[in-house]
């Protein structure tokens, strides 16, 4: 059992700053990208093709960029890379201000394509960084605060976001106030994480931009354990985003909830996992402890199967959807932790950001794979679900 507690955690001055980086980062994010998805939504026959466009956009920073931003991570000091990432942010939201006021959906995707190139830069330096300020036998509850905190920045942010969407649609700079102040907030907060030293300074930045990811690629594939655990990672995101898509239409097909009801099934996931994050953190105690990951895995399929035949009982869904959630949690928390552990200290951000880009990859893949499930062989949601 762990000789440490999250409160000693949080009551750790540069851990408390680091998370509220990371969370005020996360819901901006979030908050922003639902608004810009709401406003395309509601330019009527132009809606489905910029909505389309913003997952699009999000993502596209993480493949042409992972590289450079692993190098940085590496090259550099974390904390560095973490408070000029954040101040990027301050003047992306700044912009998007600006792109508010203008009321041109071209650019607001273009400060959307800023906001996904700053979460792009700060994810290496953000995970990177938790083994240089904290000892191993805190890592796995770091990790478990960190997920929580993600996912709450997830929810708060899209519900936040639809809210504020609704409550000024016609005076869109208020929101673009709001997300500019929040950055500020970030930025301030940065400064307090502790300072660290640069993992790899005599490193030399590569221009190819793939070139550190298939580094980072070989480097892990003859390294069986990180590569299995990378492989699981992803396999995690190519999951969550499957499901994300499908719960959607399983809502509403299945279960016939309104779109409130269907927004608040996705919320019971990120609650689970937020609270399955903690149970991982607790009894990992002051190890990693991958023996979760089976128990994670195993109740993950089940409940995503005892959910395909939950779907005439919306109490019944939001339970096993929280519970599936919470196996989530004892899946990816040990592997995260193990990832940060085992990567040697001047690769850290390489192999974060390889990690980083094939788990993009996995999201795309969720994407193709739930076209080929839905639309071409027409199967129904609660099938998706079994398979």
């Amino acid at each position: 059992m762990a000789t440490g507690k999250y409160r000693d955690l949080l009551q750790s001055g540069g851990f408390e700053s680091y998370l509220w980086t990371q969370f005020l980062g996360a819901f901006n994010d979030n908050t922003f990208k639902i608004v810009v998805s709401l406003v395309a939504v509601d330019m009527a026959t132009e809606g489905s093709g910029y909505l389309s466009l913003v997952g699009v956009i999000f993502m596209v920073p993480f493949f042409l960029f992972s590289g450079y931003a692993g190098q940085l991570a590496d090259i550099h000091s974390k904390r560095t890379v973490l408070v000029l990432t954040k101040g990027f942010e301050v003047a992306a939201m700044g912009l998007g201000l600006l792109a508010f006021l203008s009321g041109r959906i071209e650019a607001m995707l273009a400060v959307l394509f800023l906001m996904a190139l700053h979460s792009t830069f700060f994810s290496p330096a953000k995970y990177g960084i938790l083994p240089e300020i904290l000892g191993d036998k805190d890592l796995t509850r770091a990790n478990a605060l960190l997920e929580m905190t993600t996912f709450m920045a997830i929810v708060l942010g899209t519900s936040g976001g639809s809210f504020l969407f609704a409550a000024w649609k016609a005076n869109p700079e208020r929101i673009g106030m709001i997300l500019t102040v929040i950055a500020v907030a970030g930025f301030a907060a940065s400064f307090g994480i502790p300072k660290v030293k640069p993992a790899g300074p005599h490193q030399k930045l590569d221009l190819n931009p793939w070139g550190e990811i298939v580094i980072g690629m070989k480097r892990l594939y003859h390294d069986k354990p990180l590569w299995l655990t990378v492989i699981a990672i992803s396999y995690f995101w190519f999951l969550g985003a499957l499901l994300q898509m499908d719960i959607i239409v399983f809502g509403k097909e299945v279960v016939k909830a309104d779109d409130l009801g269907v927004g608040i099934l996705v919320t019971f996931l990120a609650v689970g996992i937020g609270f399955g994050s903690l149970a991982a953190g607790r009894l990992s105690g002051d190890k990693v402890e991958l023996g979760l990951v089976p128990i994670g895995s195993i109740g993950m399929g089940v409940f995503c199967i005892l959910l395909a035949f939950s779907g005439h009982s919306y109490m019944q869904a939001s339970v096993m959807m929280t519970l599936m959630g919470f196996f989530a949690g004892f899946f990816i928390v040990p592997l995260n932790a193990l990832l940060q552990q085992k990567s040697g200290p001047e690769e850290t951000g390489r192999l974060i950001a390889t990690n980083n880009f094939l788990n993009t990859a996995g999201v795309l893949l969720a994407s193709g794979a739930f076209w080929l499930c839905h639309d071409f062989l027409h199967l129904s949601p609660d099938r998706i679900l079994v398979i």
